[in-house]
């Protein structure tokens, strides 16, 4: 027979093994996510850092870095021995030989030209020349232009004049004195290019960012997603948005990135090739897409449409979602923006 000390000599005896012996023994520290492989580099005129996830990361990541550089080499119109150049260079003469990777990108960038009607036009250069854009300090030894000098000079700009031949692999300015600019849509394009290399190479997880364009591969270890704040375009140091990012790509364009003041006006970089202006009816813009280079082109297509065309170009682009700032600091986005569609 059980005595009721016998009884609560058993119920000491199971609370410890159940309660007291588990705090007693050492506890195992919990696995930390893997931190990826970073590394950044000043390069394309910005900064560019790739943030990966692999046993490989490492070589993928310089692989990558390589590929950038290369890629760049080919389309930066401020290097003189670039096709690009060469092409401008030789704007209503001669067809110039391109490599697949410069017929690419200038295809791709011409049909975002046309799906925006010309919002988007990378042969703008001449009007950046003019309104003092193509020199290290924006305005600093430019006026604005005169009315008759406008006219003449929105006469080279016209995307439709680019002559590829995907057969012969060359291309052609068809007028004397037109100048591609690829501002626009050469971030996007090497990034993208950027994340095909890691692909190659085993990496699925992986952060490219270049400037105000970045690209997500996969998500983070653990399966989050990779999370991309979103500029203030007068808030130094400021965010609008923070946005998951996942198999996408986004890119910011704003009035705060190139501009000088004229008479209390606010001029920035991006030119409306149709008025031949800088815009200045939005402050910034930012576009999620499939990929790299149709956010970035698609960014600055939009900041020159403008809040109702440019959304109304968004609905008929599929995975493509726009954020924009207008002139008075108002946020418009499209109906599936990451923050605006959780918030209905």
């Amino acid at each position: 027979m059980h005595t009721p000390t016998t009884h609560r000599k058993w119920f000491w005896l199971l609370f410890l093994l159940l309660f007291a012996l588990p705090l007693l023994l050492p506890c195992q520290p919990m696995a930390s996510a893997p931190e990826p492989h970073r590394l950044s580099r000043l390069m394309l005129h910005t900064f560019v850092e790739i943030k990966a996830y692999g046993d490989n990361a490492e070589t993928a990541t310089e692989a990558a870095f390589k590929e950038i550089e290369r890629v760049n080499s080919l389309l930066n119109n401020y290097d003189p021995k670039s096709e690009i150049s060469q092409i401008n260079n030789s704007a209503g003469q001669k067809a110039v030989g391109i490599s697949p990777e410069t017929l690419e990108a200038l295809a791709a960038a011409i049909n975002f030209a046309s799906l925006s009607g010309g919002a988007l036009d990378i042969t703008v250069g001449p009007l950046l020349r003019l309104w003092g854009f193509a020199q290290e300090e924006p305005g600093a030894t430019t006026s604005p232009p005169l009315p008759n000098v406008l006219d003449q000079t929105r006469k080279l700009v016209d995307y439709r004049l680019i002559q590829l031949d995907a057969i012969k692999g060359t291309a052609r300015l068809a007028k004397r004195g037109m100048w591609i600019d690829v501002g626009s849509f050469t971030k996007g394009y090497v990034v993208d290019r950027a994340a095909q290399v890691l692909k190659k190479r085993g990496i699925t997880q992986a952060l490219i960012t270049a400037g105000g364009t970045i690209l997500a591969l996969g998500s983070k270890t653990g399966g989050l997603p990779w999370r991309v704040g979103v500029r203030h375009p007068r808030k130094e140091g400021g965010l609008l948005d923070t946005i998951p990012l996942e198999e996408q790509a986004i890119s910011t364009s704003g009035d705060y990135e190139r501009f000088y003041h004229h008479k209390d006006r606010r001029l920035c970089h991006i030119i409306d090739p149709r008025s031949g202006r800088p815009v200045e009816t939005v402050r910034s813009i930012s576009v999620i897409a499939p990929t790299a280079m149709a956010s970035d082109a698609l960014s600055t297509a939009l900041f020159v449409l403008g809040t109702n065309e440019g959304l109304s170009l968004v609905k008929n682009l599929p995975g493509v979602e726009a954020m924009i700032v207008d002139r008075e600091g108002k946020l418009h986005c499209s109906p599936d923006w990451p923050s605006h569609k959780k918030e209905r």
